[in-house]
Parts: C-alpha cells; sequence; structure tokens
C-alpha cells in the first residue's frame, strides 16, 4: 500500500474531520450529555455494553430483561460492545461509570469520525487523480463528507450502534480494490475488510458482493494485472471469517444456521466466496488465456457454490427477516421508518425523497460524468459497485441512504473539482452556475435544506404545525426525563409500545416485552395485538403474557397506528389504545401515578 497520506491529503482529513466533529458536537452534544438517544438501537448497544461489564458471557448474546424469561438473543457482533466496554471499565474507578460512558459517547464515534474521513479524502484523491485533481478532489472530498448528513450522524456523539463500522470497513474495502493493481497487498485490505463486515452484521452482505463481483470483473478484463490481489482478497476473506466466526461463536453454537449474524453460514458464504478468489487467481494459463475461458471458469464455479450453499443452508433463502411472517399485517415492519422501500417514501412524503436519496442521485450522475471519460480505468467501476449496492438497498428500504450517499462522495468530489478548475481557466457565468450548482448538488445537507423549504411550499400551514405538534409530543416521549419516574415503580415485567423498550432498559431495572428488533417480532406481537383489541379481548391476550404493567406514551405515534389498525371487528375509539389514550382505562388495569412524565403506566390486575 502507498503511504498514507501527503501533506495537503493530511489538511483536508483534518479540516474535514473537524468540521464534521463541530457540527455534531452543536447538534448532538447536549443529548449525549444526558444519554438522550434518537436511536433505539444505540440505546440498546448501551444495555449490552453495562450487561458486559457487569459480568455477561462473552458469548452470552441473550438480552435477559427482553420478553422474558426466555430473553432474546440479539444478533450485533460482541466486538464493538467489548471495543466500547473496554474504555469506560478503564475510567470507571477513576471517575465512575455513569461519566465514563458519557466520555466515551463523544470519543468513540468520533474517532471512528476521524478514521472515515481519512479513508473518504483517500479515496477521492484517487479518483480525482485521474484528471490531475488529486489536491482538489481531496479537499471537496473531505468537505461533501463533513456535510453528508445521512452519513455523518451515523458518528455522531451517542452512536454506539453498529453502522459507522460498516461505513469505514466499506470503505476501505473501496481503497483496498483501487489499490490492489498497482500493489497486490491492496487485496489483503480489501479482503480482511469485507470479511469484517460480514461478520460485524448482515448489512455487510451486500458489500461482499460487490467487492467480489468487481474484484472479479477486473480478474475476467485484465487477469495478469488483477490475479495476485485477487487470489490474496481471497485468502483475506477466508481467514478474516475463520477467525471472527471462533471469536464471537459459541462452539455449541457452531452448527446452528443463522442468517443475521455471525454463524455457519455467513462462515460458508466467505469460506466458499475466497475458495472461489483463490481458485480464479491460480489457474493455468491455459485455462484463462481467452475471455471466454475466463467467463466460463467464473461462472461454473460460482453456479456451483451457491448451489452448495443452499444445500447447506436452505434457511437462509428468505434472508434475515424471514422470521417476520408472524407479522401477517404488517404492523410491526410498516412502523419501522427507516424499513420502508424508495416507492412507499414516495407515496408518504415525496419531499423526503430529497433529503435521503439526492446525494446518491447526483453521485450517480457524476460517476456516468467520470466513467464516460476514465471507462478504461477500475478505480470508477470499484467505486460505481459499491454505489449501486447501496442505492439496491435504498431502494429496497431507505436505510439504504448511509451507504449510497457515502459512496457517492468520491465523484461528487470529482465533479466540483472538475468544474471548477474549468471555471478557473476560462472564467465565464456558464460555468460559474454550473460550478455553483454542482457543489450544492453533491452536499446531502443542500438536498434536505431543499425538502425542507419544499415540505414548507407544499404542506398546508395547519397541517404543518399540527405535525410539528405531534413531533414534539413524540419526541418528548423518550427523553431521559420521562423515564426517571418509573425507577421509583417496582420492578416488574411492561408491556411495553415497542419504541419505548430500549430506553426502559436504560433508566430502569424493569424488564420489557417490546422493542424494534425482528428476532422479537413474537413478544412485539403480543403488544401489538392487545393494544388494537377491546379492553375485554385484551385483558385475555395481557393476563397470559409475563406483563405486570402496561406502558404507554399517549403522544407516541404508535398510540394513534393501533387505535387505527384496530383487530377484527373492534371500532377504533374502542381500542385498548384509543381509550388509554384519552384516559379511560378498563377495572382490571389499575394507573400507577408517574409525576413529571408524559408516560402512562398501569398495573395489571389478575
Amino acid at each position: 500500500m502507498t503511504p498514507a497520506f501527503n501533506g495537503n491529503g493530511r489538511n483536508a482529513w483534518i479540516v474535514g474531520w473537524a468540521l464534521a466533529a463541530l457540527i455534531l458536537l452543536a447538534t448532538s452534544g447536549a443529548a449525549a450529555l444526558s444519554q438522550d438517544f434518537s436511536e433505539p438501537d444505540n440505546a440498546m448497544r448501551l444495555v449490552r455494553i453495562r450487561d458486559m461489564i457487569a459480568g455477561q458471557g462473552w458469548f452470552d448474546n441473550v438480552q435477559h430483561r427482553l420478553s422474558p424469561p426466555e430473553g432474546v438473543p440479539m444478533h450485533w457482533a460482541q466486538w464493538i460492545d467489548g471495543a466500547i466496554a473496554l474504555p469506560i471499565m478503564i475510567m470507571k474507578p477513576l471517575i465512575g461509570q455513569a461519566p465514563a460512558e458519557i466520555v466515551t459517547a463523544f470519543a468513540w464515534p468520533l474517532l471512528l469520525l476521524a478514521v472515515f474521513l481519512m479513508l473518504v479524502v483517500r479515496v477521492s484523491g484517487e479518483i480525482g487523480a485521474r484528471d490531475g485533481l488529486r489536491r482538489e478532489a481531496q479537499w471537496t472530498g473531505a468537505i461533501i463528507a463533513a456535510l453528508a448528513f445521512p452519513v455523518v450522524e451515523k458518528f455522531a456523539p451517542g452512536s454506539f450502534d453498529h453502522h459507522n463500522v460498516e461505513l469505514i470497513l466499506g470503505m476501505l474495502a473501496v481503497l483496498g480494490l483501487i489499490k490492489m493493481r498497482d500493489d497486490p497487498r491492496g487485496g489483503w485490505w480489501a479482503g480482511a475488510a469485507l470479511g469484517l463486515a460480514v461478520a460485524t452484521a448482515a448489512e455487510g452482505v451486500p458489500m461482499l458482493v460487490a467487492g467480489l463481483l468487481v474484484a472479479g470483473m477486473l480478474w475476467l478484463l485484465r487477469p495478469s494485472e488483477f490475479a495476485k490481489g485477487l487470489g490474496r482478497l481471497g485468502v483475506a476473506l477466508a481467514a478474516s471469517l475463520v477467525v471472527m466466526f471462533a471469536v464471537l461463536v459459541a462452539p455449541s453454537e457452531w452448527l446452528r444456521p443463522v442468517c443475521d449474524a455471525m454463524g455457519a453460514p455467513f462462515l460458508g458464504l466467505g469460506l466458499v466466496a475466497g475458495g472461489v478468489a483463490v481458485t480464479l487467481a491460480r489457474l493455468p494459463a491455459a485455462i484463462t488465456s481467452t475471455l471466454a475461458r475466463r467467463v466460463g471458469s467464473a461462472v461454473g464455479l460460482g453456479c456451483v457454490c451457491i448451489a452448495v450453499l443452499g444445500w447447506l443452508f436452505p434457511e437462509c433463502a428468505g434472508g434475515s427477516y424471514s422470521v417476520l411472517d408472524l407479522d401477517v399485517e404488517n404492523l410491526w415492519i410498516s412502523q419501522i421508518s427507516e424499513a420502508r422501500s424508495l416507492v412507499a417514501l414516495w407515496a408518504d412524503d415525496p419531499t423526503m425523497i430529497l433529503t435521503t436519496a439526492g446525494a446518491a442521485f447526483a453521485g450517480l450522475v457524476a460517476a456516468g460524468m467520470f466513467l464516460r471519460r476514465h471507462w478504461r480505468e477500475a478505480d470508477g467501476w470499484i467505486v460505481l459497485a459499491f454505489l449501486l449496492v447501496g442505492w439496491a438497498v435504498l431502494v429496497w428500504q431507505i436505510r439504504g441512504s448511509t451507504f449510497a450517499s457515502a459512496f457517492a462522495i468520491p465523484f461528487g468530489a470529482w465533479a466540483v473539482a472538475k468544474t471548477r478548475r474549468d471555471y478557473r481557466n476560462k472564467a465565464s457565468a456558464i460555468r460559474a452556475l454550473t460550478f455553483a450548482g454542482v457543489a450544492a448538488s453533491s452536499a446531502a445537507a443542500a438536498w434536505a435544506s431543499a425538502g425542507e423549504a419544499l415540505q414548507t411550499r407544499l404542506t398546508p400551514p395547519a397541517m404543518l404545525a399540527s405535525y410539528e405538534a405531534r413531533l414534539s409530543g413524540a419526541e418528548s416521549c423518550d427523553t431521559p426525563e420521562a423515564f426517571k419516574a418509573l425507577r421509583a415503580v417496582r420492578p416488574g415485567v411492561m408491556l411495553n409500545q415497542f419504541s419505548l423498550g430500549a430506553d426502559v432498559l436504560v433508566w430502569t431495572d424493569h424488564k420489557i416485552l417490546a422493542a424494534p428488533y425482528h428476532r422479537n417480532i413474537l413478544s412485539t406481537m403480543t403488544m401489538m395485538n392487545a393494544l388494537r383489541s377491546a379492553p375485554d379481548e385484551a385483558r385475555s391476550i395481557i393476563v397470559e403474557s409475563p406483563a405486570d404493567y402496561v406502558l404507554i406514551c399517549p403522544a407516541a405515534p404508535e398510540t394513534a397506528f393501533y387505535a387505527g389498525h384496530p383487530a377484527r371487528g373492534v371500532a377504533r375509539d374502542a381500542t385498548l389504545s384509543a381509550k388509554l389514550a384519552k384516559g379511560e382505562h378498563p377495572g382490571w388495569l389499575k394507573p400507577v401515578p408517574l409525576e413529571n412524565s408524559p408516560l402512562k403506566l398501569y398495573r395489571v390486575v389478575r
């Protein structure tokens, strides 16, 4: 690999990181100080970290306070829990656990942000170098990344979730693939990054597919240049997954097919894919002498390996969400905003398309412009492969916006740098407008501002005011202050709206039935069916559950959702959710006073 940075790249990296960090501190710093989590995943990760510090075993991935008595095995890789828990454990004897958690809540994501910005600057420089714009592309890449809010918000203080790590691994894989032709050692970096991404979360699988496909295509077209790198990628991929399998999976679980986390299927995928890469790289010249023979070899090996994986792990054919077959009416998945498709978002709120997909679309346009000029070079195709996979996820679920926007940055950086040079070489009003338009379209912040302005113009004032009031009420439901009163209540099991679940675990000693995780769909369905039923029917559902309490927040969107989706034959205003929202309750629920809290708690009388 080449040296990490020249002076210019280092300066661009530092400035970009400082700008992004200042923005994140200004927008999220106060919330992180009070441990006010905007995303349930960050809160649940902190719960897991506390459990690990308290002595829960490394291979015990069960969240025991979720859906008792059995608990729910979580699908997150515990190596991130350990990496975050370590500094907290070191600081705990010196400053106490709560301050240590807050310090780590700032240090962990901001250090990861520095690594991500470094990689973005390097990849942007590689793309810009094709037009002699390495320096300019490094600077513009740093600035665009700092303003790419769908991306950098994953590095905000308090971000304990794994998405920021996945972004780093994806960008590292891109850089390794770009360097692979000139230095085959880039294959080590790319393979290890892709393997660790898959071991960390299922979101790594699409990136693995992108990396393997583009590496394979490069070998097909230029075997003499990419064979060594492809072989090393395959070895690093297989080796990294073998290591992570041993580190993350208990021996008793080695043979269990797990389709949404590190387990035998992910290990099998890595071994098979790595084996194909190594085999192709080592095929004798007689077999690889023509493109047709190389294509035949790659397709044949690929088909055999896909068939083997399908035979070994048929349970995974339906993907990670196959367990959601229980959610036949889409009562849960339709409430997870990031799980909506781009088509559904267009129907719900078309102005949000600009915020969600604007910068990613601009990146596609810039990619087309770049590849039109440099279609013979591998760099652009490598970045495009990851951008297209990000787009594929985005179309399916808008959570893909984070990855699509991230891999659009290098192309945006090149486009801004090029139009700026064109203007400086021959100034004109048209070139000035072109530069301004390209610069604005490359910044996700500009798309977000445009979306907000368009929403304000298209939405009637009364409707907008009502929405803002409902949003403010909903946000009050998950503040730390909302849960403090629950600490004085005798610990028990809550039948709770799932949006409240992670915060209950963070701030109290109570147990919960519902949280926004697909592995917990059975208990979550119990909660939903109870709240959308009439009180008499709800009683039988709740009494049969382990619930000691019913917990809701009237201002939460879930309250209106369950009233608006009543069980069969029940009027909307007759559902338990609607009645509790109006302050009415059946005799078998006894109100438990909560001072200075928007939450409503009822004890179940059996």
